[in-house]
């Protein structure tokens, strides 16, 4: 069964319960009011009839033509009823019929004795004394049990139970009218969303979905949207990627084979000079290949961290004084500025933390004229500590600053192939800065250079 047939049936179901529901109460609600309202009505006209009764006892000098005597005392109950409804009556004897009452009637003496109609037993709903000359000669009242309804009234209720039950299959037919357009138009907004899933799911990121209103769907529709546009992002950074990473190795790779083919062909020599370039160009090729990895598996969450109490000065000292050597023999001075104070603590990875520290000396190392200088320092910043690196030029300028965490990004001044990296670390150190919940910046420095800062947080 069609979601569309779903909604209309279960409208309906709902609204005929509630119709069905209501129409048996309002039932129920009118027969109650229709008894209340003959009660009343007997009521008015026991309070009418009494001073007939009366004058009748004061007449008779008691209650002799009708003790005991029932179908003359509903006669005579006729005959008062018929003078109060047309004056102008005559005298004659009323015609035969139902006594002008719904609910029982009786006349019972003082001492509850029955002088003429139905005994109430206990069943009394109201009574009138009838006082002659100051004495109580009788009771005249209704009781309980009720006697049939006249034509008039039995007509009456038949017509509001008939009128009833058309409105309840009128409001029945309006309900169904009213179901099935709002189902269809739901149904319909609900197929504009699952095609556009049937778009992403068919790589069709760039269809798009108009948002319409305020609703629930209006916010489905632009998720979806907006999950079109991060997918068409990721895709395209995927093929930027592969097609980056495609470059990266073809040049090392061509190198490799140009040179292997001349030493082959005889036209080089095998000796330490060419030993020397093609160990330069398997090292690119494997650490292409290793920052790939780390990148992979830092993307993944694969990335495995010991985190534990460690001094932040040492690390950053081991790092630098690790590269020293490197520098000295690239003629680049590496500089130390420790300003932090005597327990300088970070929960963090030693491991991590050092390898952070390791590319960016290695960055700086390989993006840094010779001869040029790098400087590190190292602060406590309120309850983070700051750790910076800034070297002399080459630099970049400000609209290319945020693209350096970009992969395999290389801005124009250093496309120096032979010396610059893949341009994979700063990613790499972006994402264990992340995982240690700091923050990393790239800034031009005052140097010349950049100026990378990195914040970590205080241990507690």
């Amino acid at each position: 069964m069609s979601i569309h047939k779903k909604l209309v049936l279960t409208f309906i179901t709902f609204s005929a319960v509630l119709i069905i529901s209501m129409a048996i109460l309002i039932k129920w609600s009118f027969q109650r009011g229709f008894v209340e309202y003959i009660r009343q009505q007997d009521s008015q006209t026991l309070l009418e009839i009494t001073p007939d009764l009366t004058r009748f006892y004061a007449e008779q000098n008691g209650w002799g033509p009708i003790q005991n005597d029932t179908r003359r005392f509903y006669r005579l109950l006729r005959h008062f009823a018929m003078m109060r409804d047309d004056p102008d009556a005559t005298g004659n004897p009323p015609p035969p019929g139902k006594v002008p009452f719904h609910l029982s009637v009786f006349l019972i003496d003082p001492t509850g004795k029955l002088i003429a109609g139905r005994d109430p037993k206990s069943q009394i709903i109201e009574q009138q004394a009838i006082t002659v000359n100051g004495n109580v000669v009788g009771y005249f009242g209704l009781g309980e049990r009720h006697r049939p309804p006249n034509r008039h009234d039995k007509r009456f209720a038949d017509q509001q139970g008939k009128q009833l039950a058309l409105i309840t299959l009128l409001a029945l037919l309006l309900s169904l009218l009213f179901a099935w357009p709002v189902a269809k138009f739901l149904v319909k907004r609900i197929q504009r969303l699952v095609s556009q899933v049937r778009h992403l799911s068919q790589g069709q990121y760039d269809h798009q979905i108009k948002v319409r209103g305020g609703d629930e769907f209006a916010t489905l529709a632009q998720h979806l949207n907006d999950l079109a546009n991060t997918l068409k992002k990721t895709e395209q950074s995927r093929r930027k990627l592969v097609a980056d990473v495609s470059h990266e190795l073809r040049t090392p790779l061509a190198t490799l084979r140009a040179q292997l083919e001349a030493i082959e062909d005889g036209v080089h020599q095998y000796n330490d000079d060419t030993h020397a370039r093609l160990h330069n160009q398997v090292m690119r090729l494997h650490n292409l290949v290793d920052d790939l990895y780390q990148l992979s598996l830092s993307d993944l969450g694969a990335l495995q961290y010991r985190k534990q109490d460690c001094e932040l000065d040492a690390l950053i000292l081991n790092a630098v004084q690790a590269s020293l050597p490197a520098f000295d023999q690239a003629g680049i001075e590496l500089t130390l500025d420790d300003e932090l104070p005597d327990r300088s603590t970070v929960f963090a990875d030693p491991q991590r933390i050092t390898q952070l520290f390791s590319n960016l000396l290695q960055n700086s190392l390989q993006y840094t004229d010779t001869p040029g200088k790098t400087r590190v320092r190292c602060q406590r910043e309120g309850n983070r500590y700051l750790v910076e690196f800034e070297d002399t030029a080459p630099s970049v300028s400000d609209s290319q600053l945020p693209q350096l965490f970009d992969r395999l990004y290389r801005a124009e001044s250093s496309r120096n192939r032979d010396h610059g990296g893949a341009g994979l670390g700063l990613d790499l150190c972006k994402n264990i800065v992340q995982a240690h919940q700091g923050s990393i910046e790239i800034h031009n420095s005052r140097l010349g250079g950049i100026r990378v800062s990195v914040h970590l947080p205080v241990s507690n």
